[in-house]
């Protein structure tokens, strides 16, 4: 059997990434000015308030910085005849193979910060949950879509 032929996903989607990760993490600063509006800001309150604030504000950085360069470094996906694989996964690394026989729908989907940097995101339905190719160029995403609902409707008709 070949080996798939895998694709990266596009660079820009770092950057969509960065802006997603530091709008959406910005909830987290909630924990330290409520705990200070509870309790004030006097003597060991002080002290913890200033270490949950400077762990948080090294998370939130390191997931705008670098979180977002490595899930765009592990992100790879091929699809073939048969099925469609999925690799993606920081610190635990998941592949995911989906056959073609299985897929239901597919669909292309892009939210305000997907459309401002046309790139899009490919949603593969199937009876058991839903899975998705993140932020690749729209005509790339579009020709994917295609290829893969091209692709389903053969393996459909071979059962």
């Amino acid at each position: 059997m070949s080996k798939p032929s895998f694709h990266k996903i596009t660079p820009r989607a770092i950057r969509v990434w960065q802006w997603g990760n530091s709008i959406g993490n910005l909830f987290y600063f909630i924990i330290p000015a409520g705990y200070s509006f509870i309790f004030g800001i006097e003597g060991l309150h002080l002290w913890l308030i200033v270490t949950v604030s400077a762990a948080i504000l090294v998370l939130y950085m390191l997931s705008i910085v670098l979180m977002p360069y490595l899930s765009w470094k592990n992100w790879r996906y091929a699809v073939d005849e048969k099925e469609i694989d999925l690799k993606r996964g920081v610190i635990f690394k998941t592949r995911t193979l989906i056959p073609l026989s299985r897929v239901q729908h597919v669909d292309t989907r892009q939210g305000p910060l997907l459309r401002w940097y046309d790139l899009s995101s490919v949603t593969i339905s199937t009876a058991a949950t839903t899975h998705e190719i993140p932020a690749l160029d729209s005509v790339i995403a579009d020709r994917v879509r295609r290829q893969i609902s091209t692709y389903a409707r053969l393996a459909e008709e071979d059962v």
